[in-house]
């Protein structure tokens, strides 16, 4: 699962925890539990998302969610870079975001392979 969260409050926004923690219940069927996860955010700031998934790697450790800490990805955000449409105008940004994309699909692979999800 890929996490994307903008920074509030050097934390992550209240409705977005909120979600996490019903999902994390009732004990004993929390919906993270060994899967495979990946932080990522920007902002308008140079390192503003830092503090965010700093807060959100936490949160997700306590669900025993199994993130993928490397490379991180902190996104400046820029109306010259991202299109309103979301379109990446940024050639070294887009490369960026895909190479991440790529060693987060080979993560996800391994850790599925170690850790297969349990169909019930």
């Amino acid at each position: 699962m890929l996490f994307g969260s903008p920074e509030y409050n050097r934390s992550i926004p209240g409705a977005f925890k909120n979600a996490i923690d019903w999902a994390s219940r009732p004990w004993g069927q929390n919906s993270f539990d060994h899967i495979p996860a990946a932080v990522i955010g920007a902002s308008i700031g140079q390192i503003g998302t830092a503090m965010g998934q700093q807060s959100l790697r936490g949160v997700l450790s306590f669900c025993n969610a199994r993130q993928m800490t490397s490379p991180e990805a902190y996104i400046q955000f820029s109306p010259a870079v991202f299109l309103d449409d979301g379109e990446i105008t940024d050639d070294s940004t887009r490369e960026f975001l895909r190479a991440v994309m790529t060693e987060f699909r080979t993560y996800v692979e391994m850790v599925l392979t170690v850790l297969p999800r349990r169909r019930e």
